[in-house]
């Protein structure tokens, strides 16, 4: 008994601490009683069947007693196959619901563990991203006054810059991280009438310096209707992104240009594009792009630009779906990659109708989270 007494301690132990051991208690317990249920189901349909059917006989035997019987053996047996198809019909109606409730039911149980593990993972992140800005932050500041010294030797001069280029760069990767803790709570998107043609403009003027070092063209066309319905911080990091990745993935010495326009389209939508010349994007790589951490692993775009934390366009994709818009991205390797943005607009006079054309010999991915979205914002 007292072996018996510790596994049950033991086991009580373990379900209480462990969330996937009691997740698979719970799931084992669900099918359990969905089987039970299913079960009296099935017995309650036999016997109301043959509870009706016996009533059907009955009542016949006494009709014919008695001689005043109307009803022939014919009728009576497609009566008698009438009431059992009805039953059996009801009874695998009564299965299905039951089998697609309990579906639902062992679905959320069976994720719940998913869900609380990606929680957790979240708030580890974000905390450890906080952590380490304030330490990053004093090493850079303490790299660029060694800098200072017009009397440091050459070499551990070369190698402080690279330390703070090291320090920039595990800088965004933070930023990165804090960013799509934030943009991942619709919460804390706060939206609202803005002209997004202002928010280009300035994003092109901070990476001026970047397009010039890497000699890319950028080129900015707008149109009159460029207000949306959106939050300025979060579609300056989705114009941030989308610039400094068009830029960084388009080689050198080739005449490298990004185009970036704002205009109207489309049942009230305004689109962001900005499309390059440069490297492009593997069709097999296109559909995972939006996943976080995935990097476009070729020797190809390593040679052009040093790995990023790959984020960037899960950032974009989370606030787009904030936004309640639409993501586009067109293809073509050793010819460059177009991503067109759909967003609300914002209180504009409506811009002409014309219907989207999408360049042929391109692979495309698209995600739409417009369905759903009420108009009624800015009314």
């Amino acid at each position: 008994m007292r072996q018996f007494a510790a596994w049950g301690t033991a086991w009580q132990e373990k379900y209480a601490s462990d969330l996937f051991f009691r997740t698979t208690v719970h799931i084992v317990a669900l099918q359990a009683l969905l089987v039970i249920i299913l079960i009296g189901v099935f017995w309650s349909s036999l016997r109301y069947s043959n509870h009706e059917v016996a009533q059907a006989v009955v009542s016949h035997l006494v009709s014919i007693l008695e001689n005043n019987s109307s009803v022939s053996p014919e009728t009576f047996t497609a009566t008698i196959e009438n009431l059992q198809a009805d039953v059996t019909l009801l009874m695998f109606l009564g299965i299905v619901v039951l089998a697609i409730a309990f579906g639902f039911i062992i679905s959320s149980v069976t994720l719940r563990p998913a869900r609380e593990t990606l929680r957790y993972q979240k708030l580890f992140i974000s905390n450890v991203a906080h952590e380490l800005r304030t330490p990053l932050s004093t090493i850079k500041t303490s790299t660029e006054v060694a800098l200072l010294d017009d009397k440091l030797p050459l070499t551990q001069r070369k190698t402080l810059l690279s330390n703070i280029s090291e320090l920039d760069r595990v800088s965004e990767i933070i930023n990165n991280l804090l960013s799509l803790n934030t943009f991942t709570r619709p919460e804390r998107m706060q939206l609202q009438d803005l002209d997004l043609g202002s928010i280009v403009e300035e994003v092109v003027k901070r990476h001026t310096a970047l397009a010039n070092e890497r000699d890319v063209k950028v080129l900015i066309k707008m149109d009159a209707h460029r207000m949306v319905w959106g939050n300025p911080s979060g579609l300056e990091q989705v114009v941030t992104n989308l610039l400094k990745n068009a830029i960084s993935y388009t080689p050198k010495n080739i005449d490298g240009v990004v185009t970036i326009s704002v205009q109207p389209d489309y049942h009230g939508m305004v689109i962001l594009s900005v499309e390059d010349n440069g490297i492009g994007i593997a069709q097999e790589d296109l559909f995972h792009i939006f996943e976080p951490f995935y990097r476009v692993d070729t020797s190809r775009a390593r040679q052009i630009r040093r790995a990023g934390s790959g984020l960037g366009l899960t950032i974009v994709n989370e606030i787009v779906r904030v936004h309640h818009g639409r993501i586009r991205i067109q293809s073509t390797l050793r010819k460059g990659t177009a991503v067109s943005v759909y967003l609300h607009a914002g209180s504009v006079p409506e811009a002409p109708e014309r219907q989207p054309s999408m360049p042929g010999g391109r692979s495309e991915v698209s995600m739409d989270f417009s369905k759903g979205f009420s108009s009624s914002h800015h009314e």
